[in-house]
């Protein structure tokens, strides 16, 4: 074989393999968007707190590796968290912002990873969030510490009370929710007591 048939031969199969990548992630845009709502409009009420961070993914609520790629969801960008008494808008630079109205909001907590990033414990803030008939999770990694607890106090501050449905707060595995490794399971109490 040539040295110019070869090098043609590795350009298709480069190629190739590009043309499968992206064929791949419209296949999982076009999957995805399915029950999805439509994008909400620009929030209002002043910022009561802006976190600087990289937005790293959104997921279908509890199933951190099934990332969303629908609406620019799966792009991962440098971000700044804005909090305010209408909800949360995530300024994103090179990706469409994600609104999160109030009324959509589920809660927020710190984890130790979402599809994209695993970090430190604790170190990621997913923020909790339903839009048209999905639930989703989406994670902000925080540029500096001190701010993931200060962004996840502000959007519980902001979230209404639950209706029946799993928060980020009571969802399986969160840190205080029964059964987890952050918190005692309040059955193996009740059998403690009984044994003494």
């Amino acid at each position: 074989m040539t040295r110019p048939l070869a090098v043609a031969l590795l350009v298709l199969v480069g190629l190739a393999l590009l043309a499968l990548m992206w064929w791949g992630w419209r296949r999982r845009v076009r999957r995805t968007a399915v029950g999805l709502g439509a994008p909400a409009a620009a929030l209002t009420a002043p910022v009561t707190l802006a976190v600087e961070g990289v937005y790293v993914s959104s997921t279908t609520a509890g199933e951190w590796l099934e990332r969303i790629a629908a609406d620019g969801l799966g792009v991962r960008s440098p971000v700044v968290a804005e909090v305010g008494d209408d909800g949360v808008t995530l300024r994103r630079t090179g990706a469409p912002d994600v609104v999160v109205p109030r009324a959509a909001l589920l809660g927020a907590r710190a984890e130790r990873g979402i599809a994209g990033k695993v970090a430190q414990p604790g170190g990621i803030v997913v923020l909790r969030w339903r839009t048209g008939d999905v639930v989703l999770d989406t994670g902000v990694h925080p540029r500096h510490a001190a701010d993931r607890a200060r962004l996840v106090d502000a959007i519980n501050a902001i979230t209404p009370p639950p209706v029946g449905e799993p928060t980020a707060a009571t969802a399986p595995g969160a840190p205080d929710s029964p059964g987890s490794l952050g918190a005692p399971d309040p059955s193996s109490a009740r059998s403690q007591e009984d044994v003494a």
